[in-house]
């Protein structure tokens, strides 16, 4: 039996893909928490009246930021939100 990680370092293994695909393929379908109507778009996470901003960073500074987004599990942008936030 395999083992695999998903990209936030979750571990699961063909067993659970099996018990995925029997649960969607059934009758009663997929009740997974996060079913909704779809947005088109990508979601506004800090609110209608935000804007975008660009930094540019030389390749050290962006693997290292990549890198502790990563170990935190959270994208590089919300990382730099937070550290604004705790200035």
């Amino acid at each position: 039996m395999s083992k695999y990680t998903d990209v936030n370092g979750t571990p699961f293994t063909d067993a659970d893909i099996e018990q995925w695909a029997a649960e969607t393929e059934s009758e009663q379908g997929y009740t997974g928490k996060h079913l909704g109507p779809s947005v088109p778009g990508r979601p506004i996470s800090v609110g209608a009246q935000a804007r975008p901003f660009t930094l540019r960073l030389d390749a050290a500074r962006r693997a290292k930021l990549d890198e502790v987004a990563q170990e935190r599990h959270t994208t590089p942008s919300q990382l730099m939100r937070e550290l604004i936030d705790s200035l």
